[in-house]
């Protein structure tokens, strides 16, 4: 919805673990890489140098947009966004990470880490074939060593990955530039720039409740330096919350509900993993993890999502605190093993029963779904500008 009046939208961050789902003319898309200004078009859409890319999965999603619309989407891919290759699920799947923390399956570890690493492979080498097939042979090489008589590592084929990344990226290939210059450029002419971000505050490699995290920052801080762009304002930054609390993956989860009500708010959410189709763990929603979402964002204003959900439980609890070693705390544990052992202490706030779907204004909203976004809004220490109240964009209470 934001994206429309966008003249570019940037996704600054992650890869084709994160999972974006978006009804575009009554069109359901769950995309993982495109930001949703590829819907629009003239409208540049822009993968970062923060993120890394699977170009597989850019090319099957960047096709569908185009046939949905009718024009190919504008893209622009950050030349030093480092790639997703084939050989970095398979280390995923070696390493045991998908069986400990709950990985996607995607690779996106060992991509970030490659990077780190100084072995990486990046956009801008598809525009060097030489140069890439020299760099993916060396990398291919390596893991052989590291992994000496794995079948799947034995297997891999530089020359073939080489001419396959080449294959697929063909119709991006004029598309890889200087991203950064171009976001500059755009701010500088005063148009309307949209920064998308991926995954939530508690995903965050350094702030997030490790390891049970991504590997990149998804947090404000981690803009700047995920586009290049130091000094770059970002006068409105909309937080988005869901009207509850879920959790995909292994990982604490204070306030998950195991029971009935957990369970019709899975369904009626579709809480499904858009990357995986795991099920998402569902909960009440929890104001000490928020709380410390937004000391880390410090949002302007909030985006309310799946406020409809819950519509017809007549009580609805809210973690206001938690209880740990003896003590109650209101402060949001930085160790993983501190937030497993906090058991959560809850307020009760009523429901509604009325339907709310239909609702295109705050004052048509029930009373006590109004109280109930105005009691995450004074959580949050900022106004609730949107509120979701079905899955289209135009089922959105605007209050901007």
């Amino acid at each position: 919805m934001l994206a429309r009046d966008a003249d570019i939208v940037v996704r600054f961050n992650g890869g084709a673990n994160a999972g974006h789902t978006l009804i575009d003319r009554g069109v359901k898309f769950g995309t993982h890489l495109i930001p949703a200004g590829a819907f629009y078009p003239g409208t540049l859409s822009v993968l970062s140098s923060g993120m890394v890319i699977d170009l597989s999965v850019l090319r099957e999603e960047f096709d569908a947009i185009s046939r949905h619309i009718g024009t190919r989407p504008e893209l622009l891919i950050a030349e030093n966004a480092h790639l997703v290759l084939p050989y970095h699920p398979i280390v995923e799947d070696l390493e045991g990470s998908v069986d400990r923390i709950g990985t996607t399956r995607r690779g996106i570890g060992p991509a970030y880490r490659d990077k780190a690493a100084r072995v990486g492979i990046r956009a801008g080498d598809l525009l060097e074939p030489e140069l890439l097939r020299k760099r993916v042979d060396r990398r291919i090489e390596l893991l052989k060593r590291a992994w000496p008589g794995v079948p799947e590592v034995a297997a891999l084929d530089p020359g073939k990955i080489a001419d396959r990344l080449l294959q697929v990226a063909a119709p991006f290939l004029s598309s890889i530039g200087d991203a950064a210059c171009a976001i500059r450029e755009g701010l500088a002419r005063g148009e309307e720039v949209l920064f998308e971000g991926a995954q939530g505050a508690l995903l965050d490699l350094d702030y997030g409740t490790y390891p049970y995290v991504t590997s990149s920052s998804t947090t404000f801080s981690g803009l700047r330096s995920a586009v290049g762009i130091p000094t770059a304002e970002v006068a409105e930054r909309i937080g988005v919350v869901k009207a509850y609390s879920t959790r995909v993956g292994a990982g604490p989860f204070p306030t998950e509900l195991e029971d009935e009500v957990g369970g019709l708010i899975q369904d009626r959410g579709g809480e499904y993993g858009v990357t995986t189709g795991r099920p998402r763990r569902c909960g009440w929603l929890d104001l000490v993890a928020l709380r410390y979402a937004v000391s880390l964002n410090d949002p302007t204003a909030i985006a309310l999502t799946k406020l409809d959900v819950l519509t017809g439980i007549d009580e609805l609890k809210v973690c206001v605190a938690y209880r740990l070693g003896g003590r109650t705390i209101e402060h949001f544990p930085r160790s993983a093993a501190d937030l497993e052992r906090s058991v959560p202490v809850y307020e009760s706030v009523p429901g509604w029963s009325e339907p709310i779907a239909g609702a295109r204004s705050f004052d048509r909203l029930p009373a006590a779904a109004r109280a109930y976004v105005e009691l995450i809004a004074d959580a949050c220490g900022a106004p609730a500008r949107l509120i979701s109240v079905g899955p289209a964009p135009e089922e959105t209470i605007r209050r901007l």
